[in-house]
């Protein structure tokens, strides 16, 4: 029998709490875990520990080849699985390889998120053998280059020295797909001010585009820029 889990759904304004995937998902966890908490924000750092597991709605959100920010710091300690999510919108292989725990999609029938959920609780992945089959050779790939990741990292250190603070939350919001005017909106800045630190940090992090320097920004967040708490 598997023990009661406290489990945080994290919801999206787009989604309808009255459509079938979300009467599914949330009959199946009523069914399953102990304690569940939704909300449309994640939890401040020092208070996702007390959760066991983390369902993040991925509602009209195209994740198929960049994951945002908060979500790739989230999974790299907690148990996360993506649901209501579109079959296209989303690389299996590349959520594997950054630590997602499974997915469910809107055309998964409630015996197979039930079946997914009670594997995931216990500590399974929640994805096709095949998917696995593939991420397993990108895996050793990974591995054997790590030494020299860590040794990429320590060079950047300059390139993070030299970020200012207002430089490091504007990477932030990038990485997480925001626009110009909603990084303004967010920081309370002009839109022109959002282009002058834009253009700071793509010279200060050698990116040429918003996708680089979104990539860049996702490779070392965890090293360089820690979420803010």
């Amino acid at each position: 029998m598997l023990k009661p889990h406290t489990v945080f759904v994290k919801t999206t304004f787009q989604s309808s709490f009255h459509c079938e995937s979300y009467t599914i998902i949330l009959k199946t966890m009523q069914a399953i875990f102990g304690d569940i908490k939704m909300d449309d924000a994640l939890p401040k750092q020092d208070a996702r520990e007390k959760f066991d597991l983390y369902l993040i709605d991925g509602a009209k959100n195209n994740w198929l080849d960049l994951l945002p920010a908060d979500l790739l710091c989230l999974a790299k300690k907690h148990k996360v699985v993506l649901f209501n999510v579109e079959q296209e919108a989303v690389c299996e292989k590349n959520l594997l390889m950054n630590h997602i725990n499974g997915v469910f999609y809107k055309s998964d029938a409630p015996e197979v998120i039930f079946k997914g959920l009670v594997r995931v609780t216990s500590d399974e992945l929640w994805f096709t053998r095949k998917v696995i089959s593939k991420a397993f050779s990108d895996i050793l790939l990974v591995a054997s280059s790590f030494n020299s990741l860590q040794d990429d990292i320590s060079l950047k250190q300059d390139d993070y020295a030299h970020l200012t603070k207002r430089e490091k939350s504007v990477i932030h919001l990038i990485a997480q797909g925001a626009s110009n005017n909603i990084i303004a909106d967010k920081l309370n800045i002009s839109d022109h001010t959002v282009k002058t630190h834009l253009y700071s940090a793509f010279k200060k992090t050698n990116s040429r585009n918003r996708v680089e320097l979104a990539n860049w920004a996702q490779r070392y967040v965890a090293v360089l820029l820690p979420m803010a708490k």
